[in-house]
C-alpha cells in the first residue's frame, strides 16, 4: 500500500518514545521532543510515530544510554515549546537563524536534496518576478526569507503547491526530491504532473535536532555524546544519484582537468617513489599516527615538509583557479601516503581508504566518487573525486585526489 501524505497541520497529539532497552537510570529524565508530520522522516503508520529521523533518534538515545518522549504538533508551536522551555528540542529541522538564537543545532543526520520544480522553459533567472510557493513554516519557507527570496503562496501541506503549479497560480516551488516523489505518488494515476515539469537544483539542506541553549547549558555534555553517536545510526555520507554524478563528471572533464598538468604531479611521484617503496608497515603506521598528532599541536614538523613542497603550491594554484570548485587536493604516492596536498588533512596514509582500493589496476579516465559529506565549520557539501596518475607506459604512479563544493559543481554543469 502506497504511504499517503499527511497534512503538516495536523491534531495536537502526544506520542511517547522511550528510547531504552537500557538497565541504567537516564541521566537528564525523557528529554522532551517536539516535532510535526514531514515524511519521509517523521510520519504515522498504524498511529505509531516513525520515519527516518525518528528511527535514528531511537538508535542515538540508546546508544547513550538515555530515554526521550516525543509529542507532535504544528511547527511554530513546538518552537514556542522550546522558546519557553517546555521542551527540550525540535525535529527535524535545517539551519534556521530564529532557532539559531535560542538553540543549538545537532550535526546533521539527514540529508535533503533540493529542487526547484517548475513548468518546462520557465526562466529561473530573476526569482523576484516569479510566483513561488511554499509550505508554512517548513524548511524550504524558512530558507527562501533568509534568502530575501520573496513568496506569493504560502499553504499548509505540499499537494496544495502541486495543485496550484497545475492551475498556473504559481510559477514554481522548492521540495526535496524524495518528498516530490511521495507528492507524486498522490496525483500518478490521475495526471501527468511529473512529465510536465522540469527541475533545477538548488542545494542540499543538513537536518538535525535543535537543543535548546538553556537545555544544553544544564546538560554541556549531552550535544558532545548526542554528536558522537550520529555517524554510526544515520551513516556518514550521502551517495550522488546517477544524474547528479553525470554532471559532477562533465564538470570534472571541462573545468577541472583541463587546468591540471599531469607532468607535474608525475615528477612529484617519481620524487617520492623510491622513499615510499622502501617504508616498511611499521615505519608508515608510525608516520601516520605522528601526523594525526601534529594536526593538533603548533610543532607541526612532518605537516610543514609536506605542505611546503613545491607540488603542494601547485595543488593550492588549482584549488584557487577552480574558483570555488575544489576544496582540497590531495596526491598521494606509490605507498599510499601524502606526496603534497594544497591543505593540511587529517590522515598521511590513504592506502586504507575506499578510493585507494577502488582505483587498483584502473586507467586514468576511470573515477572514483565517494558520498557527499557535510563540513560543519563551513556548512558546505564536500564530495572527494578521484582518479589514478600514471606515467607514460600507461603504469600506475599514485592517485590525485579532489575535495569538489558538490554544490557548486552541480550549479556550473547546467
Amino acid at each position: 500500500m502506497k504511504l499517503r501524505l499527511i497534512s503538516i497541520f495536523i491534531t495536537f497529539f502526544s506520542v511517547n518514545v522511550i528510547a531504552a532497552e537500557v538497565a541504567p537510570a537516564p541521566t537528564y529524565g525523557a528529554v522532551k521532543l517536539r516535532t510535526t508530520i514531514w515524511p519521509p522522516y517523521q510520519m504515522m503508520l498504524q498511529g505509531e510515530l516513525s520515519g527516518e529521523s525518528t528511527e535514528t533518534l531511537r538508535c542515538i538515545f540508546r546508544d547513550i544510554n538515555e530515554s526521550f518522549s516525543v509529542q507532535v504538533m504544528p511547527w511554530q508551536r513546538a518552537i514556542q515549546d522550546m522558546k519557553h522551555s517546555v521542551a527540550d528540542g525540535i525535529f527535524t529541522s535545517g539551519p534556521s537563524p530564529e532557532l539559531d538564537a535560542v538553540a543549538t543545532m545537532s550535526a546533521p543526520f539527514a540529508l535533503e536534496k533540493w529542487y526547484w520544480y517548475h513548468s518546462k522553459g520557465l526562466d529561473l533567472s530573476n526569482l523576484n518576478n516569479l510566483r513561488i510557493g511554499a509550505v508554512r513554516s517548513s524548511n524550504q519557507a524558512t530558507w527562501l526569507d533568509t534568502e530575501g527570496i520573496p513568496v506569493t503562496e504560502l499553504v499548509n501541506e505540499g499537494m496544495q503547491l502541486v495543485r496550484l503549479v497545475q492551475a498556473g497560480r504559481i510559477d514554481t516551488f522548492i521540495a526535496d526530491s524524495r518528498y516530490f516523489e511521495e507528492l507524486v505518488e498522490e496525483v500518478s494515476a490521475s495526471s501527468d504532473f511529473e512529465s510536465d515539469l522540469q527541475r533545477t537544483f538548488v542545494r542540499y539542506m543538513p537536518l538535525g535536532v535543535y537543543f535548546a541553549d538553556q537545555f544544553l547549558q544544564q546538560h554541556p555534555e549531552f550535544l558532545g555524546r548526542f554528536n558522537q553517536q550520529i555517524s554510526d545510526c544515520a551513516g556518514e555520507t550521502v551517495a550522488l544519484n546517477a544524474t547528479e554524478r553525470e554532471n559532477l563528471l562533465t564538470v570534472l572533464s571541462k573545468r577541472i582537468r583541463p587546468i591540471i598538468d599531469n607532468s607535474q604531479l608525475i615528477l612529484a611521484l617519481d620524487n617520492s617513489s623510491s622513499m615510499q617503496k622502501t617504508l616498511a608497515a611499521d615505519v608508515i603506521e608510525a608516520l601516520d599516527i605522528q601526523w594525526q598528532h601534529e594536526a593538533g599541536v603548533a610543532e607541526q614538523p612532518l605537516i610543514s615538509e609536506i605542505i611546503s613542497r613545491p607540488t603542494s603550491a601547485y595543488l593550492r594554484s588549482v584549488k584557487e583557479l577552480s574558483n570555488g570548485l575544489i576544496t582540497e587536493a590531495i596526491l598521494v604516492g606509490g605507498a599510499g601516503l601524502n606526496v603534497a596536498q594544497s591543505d593540511v588533512t587529517t590522515d598521511y596514509y590513504q592506502a586504507d581508504e575506499s578510493a585507494w582500493s577502488a582505483l587498483q589496476d584502473k586507467p586514468s579516465s576511470d573515477y572514483y566518487i565517494g558520498g557527499i559529506r557535510y563540513d560543519e565549520s563551513s556548512r558546505k557539501f564536500q564530495v572527494k573525486v578521484s582518479w589514478t596518475i600514471t606515467g607514460t607506459e600507461g603504469e600506475r604512479r599514485g592517485i590525485l585526489i579532489l575535495g569538489m563544493d558538490v554544490e557548486e559543481a552541480l550549479r556550473h554543469s547546467h
